[in-house]
């Protein structure tokens, strides 16, 4: 259908006006072409959704109860839990699989690829919720997609954020195209849950994350609702194909899975363009950016644990059936996509699992990418009519989208380039003190063995300069800024101590937790704060004395003081600047105050390593 609309277009070009008509039909072809439902729906099956002619978005407890009544109707599905939400609902989990594959082991056991679809992570964004009933229904009730789950295990999340679920109301999404009410993008703790992956401090992300180990899934779908600019296209998706992700894998994207499902969407009219942002809003035309996905989003995070992590992001100012029956189009596009290329998706996670379990050691992997602004191609775009002008309540640049369809070449940046990067060690040592770190690491799936006895070993890590908290709180943390310099020094390490092998699958997730240049760190999300304070202090009457007898015992030191001083690197207005200027150099100062307590040990050696458990 896209096909037909770029081929009136340009007989339009060539004709005349008269064909412009039928050139204006192809978007409500395209709205027709999604209004009919998926198959002969037998009675009492409509989703709620589609009982209010998708006016409607069903609540908590009306969603459950239509996955409680698949499981009971076909012996496909299980209906499963997944954890607790803070408000104490359940977190629910559907799946389905024709031959009873109920379990991981059983899954795996089977050969077929594990496809995870999440919606609702942010609650008021509902079309994938409402397309995984009806696709739930076709695969299981009516059967008419059974062949879907020939080589696929579905598990799919209805509701990711179930308490902001039920913060459900008509005010909630201001830019979005119905339904009448939804819930709100936040938990009840206020926290986005797609910002969370990383840290994983939502009761909710930390149960998804033990799911996620447990199936270890080979295809992931993230649904949503995206703002921003007014255009024709009904979906936009995002995905990681950059430095950042296993060769193997960023291969299979760029040659298999992209052209597949772009292709597959165009063939039923509905095109989809990649995830972008403005280079310069208001103006679309200025150029779009398709910027790279930090590991706190859900994207982000699929690329360092070598999995796809597909983003579906349907256009908010479309009508909500248009948007939920192409999210369920795309849903079916995937899971055709993931039982056609089954074998070489699973060798393309094999592979990269397996490089980077063996070879990332001694290699510096990309922590931050950014957009390369310096390079673009042109790209076709299916827009509508704008106007810009300058407003008078604002100040600033209003834009004005009109109706008709406008076809634009528009400079578009995809490109990433590495802004930081540090090298893979052999192994990091933790001190065993550190205990909340080391159970995250856990939590993400990597492996922490254990010091069998003391051992000095000569290590690498960082001490912090220009240590910066951000003034206002993200995501209920003040996230932190620095220098870093390296150091090199012998450290004891007591028994007991944590070491990670960097020889595992998920190296990449330890090293961007550990790496304190990693967007996500630890240390950036402020779980080691503590590291920056010093305990001890000096009473000024004491410091009066020290300074003038160490003056007197090293002219070296006066001119020192004397240039610092004479340089206001030291403040002239304040005498505890100027007197801490000695303390400094004193015994007494804390030495391992900006130390980092995390050692890398880049060589390979022995260690004596407690047994597994």
């Amino acid at each position: 259908m896209a096909g037909l609309a770029m081929r009136f277009f340009f007989i339009k070009n060539r004709v005349g006006s008269s064909v412009l008509t039928l050139y204006l039909l192809i978007p409500a072809l395209c709205g027709l072409l999604l209004t009919a439902a998926p198959a002969e729906v037998p009675p009492g099956w409509l989703t709620p959704a589609e009982q209010s002619a998708f006016a409607e978005t069903p609540r908590y407890r009306e969603t459950l109860d239509y996955c409680r009544r698949l499981e009971k109707a076909s012996a496909w599905v299980r209906y499963a839990t997944f954890g607790e939400s803070p408000q104490g609902r359940e977190l629910p989990l559907v799946i389905i699989d024709k031959n009873g594959n109920f379990t991981p082991e059983k899954a795996r056991a089977s050969g077929n690829a594990v496809v995870l679809i999440q919606n609702c992570i942010h609650a008021g964004e509902p079309d994938g919720k409402d397309a995984s009933l009806m696709l739930m229904r076709e695969l299981a009730i009516t059967k008419s997609l059974a062949h879907l789950l020939n080589g696929v295990t579905l598990l799919i999340i209805p509701i990711f954020n179930v308490d902001g679920h039920e913060n459900f109301g008509p005010y909630n999404r201001i830019n979005q195209n119905g339904p009448r009410e939804v819930g709100f993008r936040a938990s009840a703790q206020n926290l986005n849950l797609n910002r969370d992956y990383l840290k994983a401090e939502a009761p909710e992300m930390q149960a998804w994350l033990q799911l996620f180990n447990r199936w270890l899934p080979d295809f992931l779908a993230d649904t949503h609702v995206t703002d921003g600019a007014d255009h024709r296209y009904v979906i936009t998706y995002g995905l990681e194909d950059q430095q950042d992700v296993a060769e193997p894998l960023r291969r299979w994207i760029s040659e298999v899975m992209e052209p597949f499902l772009n292709r597959s969407m165009e063939e039923q009219g509905l095109p989809m363009m990649r995830y972008f942002w403005f280079k310069e809003r208001p103006d679309i035309l200025d150029g779009l950016v398709c910027s790279p996905f930090e590991p706190r989003y859900s994207t982000g995070y699929g690329a360092i644990q070598n999995r796809v992590f597909y983003l579906i992001e349907t256009h908010m100012l479309k009508d909500y059936r248009t948007r939920v029956q192409a999210t369920y189009r795309l849903l079916i596009a995937i899971l055709e996509l993931c039982n056609r290329e089954k074998a070489a998706l699973l060798r393309a996670n094999r592979l990269s699992d397996e490089q980077t379990a063996s070879q990332l050691a001694g290699q510096f992997l990309p922590l931050l990418l950014d957009e390369d602004m310096s390079d673009s191609v042109l790209a076709p775009f299916l827009g509508v009519e704008q106007q810009i002008s300058r407003s008078e309540i604002s100040g600033g640049l209003w834009v004005q989208y009109g109706e008709a369809p406008a076809n634009y070449e528009i400079p578009f940046y995809k490109r990433a380039v590495v802004k930081d990067s540090a090298q893979v060690p052999y192994a990091y040592l933790v001190p065993r003190e550190w205990q909340a770190q080391l159970a995250k690491l856990r939590l993400h799936g990597v492996q922490v063995r254990r010091l069998a006895e003391d051992h000095t070993l000569k290590v690498c890590s960082y001490r912090f300069r220009e240590v910066r908290w951000m003034e206002r709180p993200y995501e209920g943390r003040h996230r932190a800024s620095f220098d870093l310099e390296p150091l090199e020094e012998e450290r004891f390490y007591p028994a007991g101590s944590a070491v990670i092998l960097l020889n595992q699958r998920c190296n990449r997730v330890a090293v961007h937790l550990l790496e304190p240049g990693g967007p996500d760190s630890f240390v950036q999300w402020g779980f080691w704060d503590a590291i920056f304070e010093r305990k001890e202090y000096a009473e000024d009457y004491v410091l009066e004395k020290i300074a003038r007898q160490m003056l007197a015992e090293n002219p070296a030191l006066r001119e020192e003081f004397e240039a610092a001083f004479a340089a206001d690197s030291i403040g002239r207005a304040s005498y505890w600047e100027r007197l801490y200027f000695f303390y400094k150099r004193t015994p007494y100062w804390e030495s391992r105050v900006n130390v980092y307590p995390v050692g890398k040990l880049m060589e390979p050696r022995e260690l004596p390593l407690e047994r597994e458990r």
